[in-house]
């Protein structure tokens, strides 16, 4: 099994864009458990960029939040 974080966004013309980043297997229970608890205590996710320069790290100034939402899908009409 494979899992992939996939961002998405706009540009200011309408066009999507998108970035998809590998999750290490070492690293899908991790991802599991993070993903079940914001969604279970529906939990605001705060999006942040570390910068690792030199052995020092800072965060940057680009940050947001938002909340995880499970997709549903849509029912089969007989």
């Amino acid at each position: 099994m494979k899992f992939r974080l996939i961002l998405n966004s706009t540009t200011k013309k309408g066009h999507p864009v998108q970035i998809k980043f590998n999750v290490p297997p070492s690293k899908h229970l991790g991802l599991i458990n993070f993903l079940k608890i914001a969604m279970e205590n529906e939990n605001d996710v705060e999006l942040a960029i570390e910068k690792i320069e030199d052995g020092k790290s800072e965060l940057s100034k680009v940050h947001g939040t938002f909340k995880l939402t499970e997709e549903s899908t849509p029912s089969k009409a007989d």
